[in-house]
């Protein structure tokens, strides 16, 4: 008598790395209604069902470009023409992935109950923090619009290029995203260190000034400008600021170089979740 047995490979991988990583694709797609439901859920537990929640959506990103507007404009005094929108074409990119990196640390903690009680692939709960993330861009582009009725003269057809730009910082924002997700789990201290571990990588960004003022500060410091050119938001922030700010088009070359980058980035980290997610429930 023959008995054939029926494994549960949910949160289990299998062995070898490619067919863990195919396992886990496949299992996005399968599963790809319960994506788009955790992806709603959680725009809405932010606040986006509610009157107020919808206007902080707006007023957030507005605030926060004011408060960098004090900093350099006013106390830096810094003479930048069209200040705000220049500002703008960077910070509030920038907070749609403070955001996607601060939703990170709680998308696989916060669901311990729901781990507890039902099988499913673990990845769906960082793919949907991914997800839901998009909408603080997208938000954040109301506010980054309206500056062109104070400087309509900047507004040119390149703007539209602010699209692809935007897809590759979505495409660096997935690898991040899934493997703070698996880390935060065993340490759950590291939500006090992201604050501060954003504020040098946004420092060592062209966010607040322009690429050629950091280029100066790198000939002094050599180290500085090393990790200005290892900087993925390097090339973002140009290339946000060359579409909204210059009405140029954006450098294509390293954009291109980053989106084929992202691709074994974002391989690398669903391996690294899925060699790991079979310890959550036994961690949490």
């Amino acid at each position: 008598m023959t008995t054939h047995s029926t494994e549960l490979t949910v949160g289990r991988p299998r062995r070898g790395s490619i067919g863990t990583i195919l396992e886990s694709l496949t299992a996005l797609v399968e599963r790809r209604r319960l994506v788009w439901y955790l992806t709603i859920s959680e725009i809405r537990n932010k606040g986006a069902n509610s009157l107020l929640g919808n206007i902080w959506w707006f007023l957030d990103p507005a605030l926060q470009l004011f408060v960098y507007f004090l900093l350099v404009s006013v106390i830096f005094q810094q003479a930048q023409p069209a200040i705000l929108l220049f500002l703008g074409s960077a910070i509030l990119p920038w907070k749609w992935f403070s955001a996607a990196l601060a939703s990170a640390t709680t998308s696989v903690r916060g669901r311990e109950q729901v781990m507890r009680q039902i099988a499913f692939p673990h990845l769906v709960l960082p793919a949907s923090s991914v997800l839901a993330s998009v909408a603080n861009f997208i938000f954040a582009l109301v506010p980054l619009a309206a500056l062109y009725l104070l400087y309509p003269d900047r507004l040119t057809p390149w703007a539209l290029a602010v699209l692809p730009v935007a897809v590759v910082q979505f495409l660096w924002t997935i690898p991040v995203v899934i493997v703070l997700s698996a880390v935060a789990v065993f340490f759950r201290d590291i939500s006090n260190f992201i604050p501060h571990g954003l504020r040098i990588w946004f420092y060592l960004s062209p966010a607040l000034f322009p690429i050629e003022t950091l280029r100066a500060i790198g000939d002094r410091h050599p180290w500085f400008g090393f990790f200005v050119d290892i900087n993925p938001f390097t090339w973002i922030f140009s290339g946000y600021r060359d579409a909204l700010y210059y009405g140029r088009a954006p450098e294509w070359e390293p954009l291109g170089i980053l989106a084929l980058a992202s691709i074994p980035a974002t391989l690398l980290s669903i391996y690294f979740f899925r060699r790991v997610s079979p310890l959550f429930v036994k961690v949490l």
